[in-house]
């Protein structure tokens, strides 16, 4: 249930699931590119750098935790 996840990067695939891959679909069924590029298609790129960067500083975190 991604309505009740406790952190931030665990709601972003449900944000880019819902959100930005509907409307990179609507932007294309519509013919408008524009649209599914800007609102669609980048604002998912932009999730995704969001979610590997968090995971790289969790792991960084992670693995100094264990280092001690």
């Amino acid at each position: 249930m991604f309505h009740d996840v406790p952190t931030g990067v665990a709601q972003e695939p449900f944000v880019m699931f819902l959100g930005h891959r509907m409307r990179t679909f609507q932007g294309t069924f519509h013919a408008s590119p524009d649209y599914a590029l800007w609102y669609g298609w980048s604002e998912r790129q932009r999730d995704l750098t969001e979610i590997k960067e968090l995971s790289a500083q969790m792991r960084r975190e992670h693995a100094g935790v264990q280092a001690k």
